[in-house]
C-alpha cells in the first residue's frame, strides 16, 4: 500500500475549500446576520 502523498493532499484540501464556499453560499444569510451580531458585539465590548 503507497503512502499519502501531494496529489492526495491537494484533493483532500481542495475538497474541503469546495465544502466550505458551498456552505457559505448555501447559508447566505445566517452568515452575513452572524457576522454582523457578532461584529457589533465585539466593538461593544459585551462578553457573556
Amino acid at each position: 500500500m503507497k503512502g499519502i502523498t501531494k496529489r492526495d493532499v491537494r484533493v483532500f484540501l481542495l475538497g474541503m475549500l469546495a465544502m466550505f464556499v458551498i456552505e457559505l453560499v448555501a447559508d447566505w444569510r445566517g452568515n452575513v446576520e452572524a457576522f454582523k451580531k457578532g461584529f457589533y458585539d465585539g466593538s461593544n465590548g459585551s462578553f457573556k
